[in-house]
Formats: C-alpha cells, structure tokens, sequence
C-alpha cells in the first residue's frame, strides 16, 4: 500500500505539470490575442484612412466624383448657410441631399439616414457610398444646412421653415 506522503507527492507533481500546461496554453492565448489587437488598430486605421479621404471627396456630380476613385477631382467647398441662401448653391448632390431631408421633414419623416441619402443619389449599394453619402450629410451639419438629430439620423437646420 503506498504511504499517504507518496500520494500527496504524486499529486503535487501531476498540479504542478498540469499548471505548467496551462502556462503555455496561456502564452500561446496571450499571442494570439496580441495578434488580433493589431489587426484590430491596423483596421482601425485603414478605416480612419478611408473616413478621412471620403470626407475630402469632392462634390462635382458627386456620382461621377464617387466614381473617380484615386483620381485628382478637385475638392467643391459648401458654403456656410445664412438667411437669405438658397440651397440652389451647392454643389449637385450636396443640392440633392439638402433637398431630400427638406422633403421629408415637410411630409413629416423623422429624419434621413445616409443609406436613403445613397439610394436617393442613385448610387450603388454600397458601404463606401453610403459612408460617402453621411460624410456629405455631415459637412452640411457643420456648414449648417443640415442637423444631425441623433448619429446619423438628419434633419433640415434649426429654424428652417417648410
């Protein structure tokens, strides 16, 4: 019969293996986690990169701009809003945005999101366009033609009258 003092030996050694396994399983987890972390910043950049360039796309006939992809388009300012400015000098889709979100305040909505603004435009149905699109809208929001309600829900400006 083996002594007490055996089996707690034998015991002691098998914990002891068994947390060095697992110490190597934790480092090998502790990598790969180390690994997906920067995936994540690297994409996380790369859509920082993309957000930035959409935001500074043009506004010529915006749908010929989103389609110049990497081409030099040059870049069409809005023009900050004040009493007595017509939306008739914006540039053609900034125009068509403004328009769309004055519609459907008048026939009461409660607000336009980017995606209605890209399907409105006649764009492809695309995550890039839409962003395109909300990077519009909220040029408008600064330049004040538009407000954004809530994130990504906009509405015509404080005090427009329809």
């Amino acid at each position: 019969m083996p002594s007490v003092v055996g089996l707690l030996e034998e015991r002691e050694r098998a914990a002891l293996a068994r947390a060095e396994g697992l110490r190597g399983e934790l480092e090998r987890v502790q990598a790969a986690v180390a690994v997906a972390e920067e995936a994540a910043r690297r994409a996380a950049v790369a859509r920082e990169e993309v957000v930035d360039a959409l935001a500074t796309a043009p506004t010529v006939s915006d749908t010929e701009a989103v389609e110049a992809v990497g081409g030099a388009v040059p870049r069409v300012e809005v023009p900050r809003w004040q009493p007595g400015l017509d939306r008739a000098v914006l540039a053609g889709d900034c125009a068509a945005i403004v328009a769309l979100v004055e519609g459907d305040a008048a026939g009461g909505g409660g607000g336009v999101r980017a995606r209605q603004m890209r399907d409105h435009l006649g764009w492809q149905a695309s995550d890039a366009r839409e962003q395109a699109a909300r990077f519009r809208a909220k040029r408008l929001v600064e330049r004040g033609w538009l407000r954004e309600e809530r994130p990504g829900l906009f509405r015509p400006r404080p005090g427009w009258a329809g």
